[in-house]
């Protein structure tokens, strides 16, 4: 669901950005004030783990796919406005060295798949957490909000794009809109559903399930520390999917895509983007066949490799920039439940 540049309006797209850098201002002003020195490095596997998964379009219906948003899968994991952060540090990576969303728009995308999808998809999770209790209500409010976020991001698009022009065809772009992307929620709430429940038979303690309370004692006699031992494992996971997974995605058109070749909202010629990137739609220049793998797939995977370690880096840096010295080594506190 990534807004390439020029599908908004200018004044849209400046509106945006402004309130898209302010939100994460206000992100990286909570990860400053509550969040710990351990959890730089999840926020960091997180996002390369986000990164990684939504190079792996699904086929959703014919000539249509979808992609996890992450963005509830994030706020779960960390918080909501840490979650917003991850996101944020993903979408910059992908507009810049991969061309995936338009620079002008990247304000917008920040909206629709942080603030929207994390920030807002948290609102809906916490409540069922609650009223459900314990880790069932983890899961299946997980589920339940992740399928929710990718309605409210379609529809926080079509709001955009009918602003300052359009508004004659908003309802009839908004009920294709709803109706693609509640099938792609469909996916986005079962792989969030499978990475919850992954969590929470692994390492439950990195969910926080009561206001206040971390519960991440570490366990003793470990040769590296659980947190530590859990983001390199995560990070070897994200570099999987990068790396075997995403060349064998589905090349069908996005959500956002279908339904806008379908209403002609979209673009007839591709404009030359705001800032080119080196690795445009995830390729690298790589021209012969390497063990069997047409060199398509294996630029993929060469691009996805470098891209999760990149956006791991990146997502790193931003919260160890941002975060305050860690609580002692047993301890770590996560942002509100």
């Amino acid at each position: 669901m990534h807004i390439p540049d020029v599908l908004i309006d200018g004044r849209v797209a400046i509106a945006t950005t402004a309130l898209g850098a302010a939100g994460l201002a206000y992100g990286l002003r909570v990860v400053e004030r509550r969040h710990g020195a351990r959890t730089t490095s999840l926020m960091g596997m997180m996002a390369a783990f986000v990164f990684a998964a939504q190079m792996v379009n699904f086929p959703v219906g014919p000539g249509v796919s979808g992609h996890l948003l992450g963005g509830v899968l994030s706020a779960v994991i960390l918080g909501p406005w840490a979650g917003a952060v991850v996101i944020a540090a993903v979408l910059i990576v992908q507009c810049l060295l991969f061309q995936d969303g338009g620079l002008t728009a990247l304000g917008a995308n920040f909206i629709n798949m942080g603030l929207v999808g994390a920030v807002g998809g948290y609102a809906v999770y916490a409540p069922i957490r609650r009223a459900i209790g314990g880790r069932r209500g983890v899961l299946i409010g997980s589920m339940i909000a992740a399928w929710f976020s990718v309605l409210l991001a379609a529809g926080a698009f079509t709001i955009e794009l009918a602003i300052l022009g359009g508004k004659h065809d908003f309802f009839r772009i908004l009920s294709w809109m709803a109706l693609v992307h509640a099938v792609i929620g469909v996916g986005e709430a079962l792989i969030t559903g499978l990475v919850v429940r992954f969590v929470l038979l692994t390492r439950p303690d990195l969910i926080d399930d009561e206001p206040g309370s971390d519960g991440l004692d570490e366990p003793t006699g470990r040769w590296l520390p659980g947190w530590l031992s859990t983001t390199l494992a995560g990070v070897g996971i994200a570099l999987g999917v990068a790396v075997f997974l995403s060349p064998f995605a589905s090349e069908a058109p996005d959500g956002l895509e279908y339904v806008g070749g379908k209403l002609g909202f979209l673009p007839e010629d591709d404009a030359p983007p705001m800032l080119a990137a080196p690795m445009p739609d995830y390729q690298l220049p790589v021209s012969v066949p390497v063990l069997g793998l047409d060199h398509v797939k294996l630029a993929t995977a060469l691009a996805g490799l470098t891209g999760t370690l990149a956006v791991f880096a990146f997502a790193w840096l931003l919260a160890r920039v941002f975060s305050r010295e860690g609580p002692p080594p047993g301890k770590v506190e996560f942002d509100g439940a």
